[in-house]
């Protein structure tokens, strides 16, 4: 089972910004790649780092 992560109320914001029809999918892809980071929360400072990896 893969490890519980929380996101930060900033972060939370963050997300709201994204367009709804990809939202699911980049919670989806954020909350796995702060599990391989080893983090147990996702902050701004995390999304910024999963968006440069993927791309986005």
């Amino acid at each position: 089972m893969d490890a519980p992560v929380v996101w930060s109320a900033e972060a939370e914001e963050n997300l709201k910004k994204v367009p709804p029809f990809v939202r699911d999918m980049a919670k989806a892809m954020i909350e796995e790649f702060a599990r391989s980071e080893g983090a147990r929360e996702i902050t701004p400072e995390l999304m910024k780092r999963a968006r440069a990896k993927f791309g986005m």
